[in-house]
């Protein structure tokens, strides 16, 4: 970082690279492999006139080239614990997609929250937090809608997010679903609530196509001394011109060190997009995943490497179906495929070495 003498300006520098390595054998189809740089990132942040005024701007480099704004944000903190933000940022909706891809447990976060997190957005975020509460509302211009024109599709969207923090984890601890050797034990439990509509054109949300949404998320994560849970539900009503569709989805996950270098952890994930129909593909989603972490340097978590191996257990669709279902469940980005008609069982094994800097 550089500062200035009297410690009012100061500008901190800081990187991630994932270099990633993927198989996936889907019943019916050609296996696949292949290494890509799931992250590369740069970040600049600190604080200018005062330690209160502070700012963050993050540029991503994509797989197949070319980079994006991910944050460029600039808030204002207050003495009573309150802020404000204007910008771009990443939503506070579900906890999974808070916690930064660098402090994740497996190497890729869910199928579930592909389809239910907001990412990143563009509006003002106002918050307040204490010791042991902490509550957040943001006005949006909806999921996804980073680096977007104002006037480009007009959406009206907010989230509410209330979490309460027992024990004596920190709220810096809950930053990362690992918890390291000697951490102090703590429990976290948050919900939100989003909503959203849309003047024109519709929205891929929580599976569905549409200009309306509604939902609901509630979460809880416990750490101690080497060991971690965390697990949360999720469920949305998404509307369009006078068609419903409601989806939902849960995941469960844990973590163990079985010596300071060395985290085993397992995790389940189910999904459910109702009444819809896909001409290829369940509207079920199910899925089972063991790996590790490992850290070089034990309790540093700037070098890791994870490793996981997972099992997909119904068809996974990808796209449209009945109504406005809109199957979000396979992306490049987890790994996963669109299955085959008839074919239902797929496997995905990944590696990734990561450096923070």
């Amino acid at each position: 970082y550089v500062a200035s003498a009297d410690g009012n300006w100061k500008l901190k520098i800081n990187g991630q690279i994932q270099a990633r390595w993927l198989y996936n054998n889907a019943e019916g189809q050609t296996s696949q492999h292949g290494f890509d740089q799931r992250r590369t990132k740069i970040k600049f942040s600190g604080h200018v006139l005062d330690p209160t005024w502070t700012f963050k701007v993050s540029t991503t480099w994509g797989r197949a080239g070319g980079s994006n704004t991910e944050d460029a944000w600039i808030a204002k903190q207050f003495d009573d614990g309150s802020w404000f933000k204007f910008g771009q940022f990443g939503s506070k909706f579900l906890r999974e997609q808070m916690v930064s891809s660098g402090a994740q447990l497996a190497v890729e976060r869910s199928m579930v929250n592909t389809a239910f997190s907001y990412a990143w957005t563009q509006g003002i975020e106002l918050g307040w937090s204490n010791d042991d509460i902490r509550l957040t509302a943001q006005y949006t211009d909806g999921p996804g809608q980073s680096n977007t024109a104002a006037l480009t599709n007009p959406t009206d969207a907010w989230n509410i997010r209330a979490e309460f923090r027992f024990g004596d984890s920190s709220w810096k601890d809950f930053k990362s679903f690992t918890s390291k050797s000697g951490a102090k034990r703590g429990l976290l439990l948050g919900v939100a609530y989003e909503n959203y509509s849309r003047n024109t054109g519709t929205f891929e949300y929580g599976n569905a196509n549409g200009n309306k949404s509604s939902g609901l998320t509630v979460d809880a994560s416990w750490r101690g001394d080497g060991w971690n849970m965390f697990a949360y539900m999720v469920e949305t009503t998404a509307k369009d011109a006078g068609v419903k569709q409601d989806s939902s989805g849960w995941l469960v996950q844990g973590g163990y060190l079985i010596s300071d270098n060395v985290e085993l952890f397992a995790q389940y994930q189910n999904g459910q997009i109702d009444n819809a129909t896909f001409a290829v593909g369940s509207n079920d989603m199910s899925a089972i995943r063991f790996g590790f972490n490992y850290w070089p340097n034990a309790g540093n978590n700037t070098i890791k490497w994870t490793t996981d191996i997972a099992w997909s257990e119904h068809s996974l669709p990808n796209g449209g179906g009945s109504g406005i279902s809109s199957a979000d469940w396979a992306t490049t980005g987890t790994g996963w495929r669109q299955d085959l008609a008839g074919e239902d069982s797929q496997m995905l094994l990944r590696t990734q070495l990561q450096v923070l800097f």
